[in-house]
């Protein structure tokens, strides 16, 4: 199946120890940050948003997404061992070049989360169901809020954003998705011959694949029209 990397069209990180500041162009702007850092009011996230609507055609139209995962490059973790990134969603829009502590969208419900390993390496979340939502247009794509542990001191973990040079280590959205597959399975029971399942809705799907299985314990004759 095809699987699909896009990149963020939004992310920032934002700070409580500075409520109005927006940091998508200031020092360190190339970084994502989550937790605390030099204390339980000094609180760090970070705010993404990703396209993957229909209409972007990264994704064709009429697809089925089958799994989606958030990808991060760490480069810093000041946790003693191991952290917790977790991952809400969010319920109004932001701005990356204005967003501040202050002004941030409120949060919505938590969507996953992931054990942080104290050296650089590549994390990833599971965030299938919510791009799902998004993709159908059944959840309003907001974008998304990292948060790491908030009640405590020096634990702050970091990771790239698309600001650095790098792009190999820029935020990622793989989506694994395959085109023109039904999203459920018609199961029915065929009582002598000739008879004809229930018809099955393939409206704006241009393939699909079907398995004909027979149950019985007798011996099947006849023929199958597709």
């Amino acid at each position: 199946m095809p699987v699909t990397s896009l990149t963020p069209i939004q992310n920032v990180y934002i700070s409580s120890a500075y409520p109005d500041r927006n940091f998508a162009n200031r020092t360190q702007g190339d970084v994502l940050f989550a937790g605390t850092f030099t204390g339980p009011n000094d609180i760090y996230r970070s705010l993404l948003q990703f396209d993957v609507s229909p209409s972007n055609r990264a994704i064709p139209p009429n697809s089925t997404i089958e799994s989606a995962s958030l990808v991060l490059t760490l480069y810093r973790n000041d946790n003693p061992g191991t952290a917790t990134l977790e991952v809400f969603d969010l319920v109004d829009f932001f701005d990356q070049n204005t967003v501040t502590f202050n002004n941030r969208p409120p949060a919505g419900f938590f969507q996953g989360s992931a054990t942080v390993p104290g050296v650089p390496t590549v994390v990833r979340i599971n965030l299938t169901v919510l791009v799902q939502g998004w993709y159908s247009g059944a959840i309003p794509n907001n974008g998304l809020e990292l948060r790491g542990l908030e009640n405590n001191d020096s634990n702050i973990i970091g990771f790239r954003s698309t600001r650095f040079p790098n792009s190999e280590n820029w935020p990622l959205l793989e989506v694994t998705w395959s085109k023109g597959t039904l999203s459920s399975t018609v199961f029915d029971v065929l009582a002598g011959a000739p008879t004809m399942s229930p018809l099955i809705d393939m409206s704006g799907k241009e393939q699909a694949t079907f398995i004909i299985s027979n149950n019985t314990n007798g011996t099947l004759q006849g023929s199958v029209l597709v």
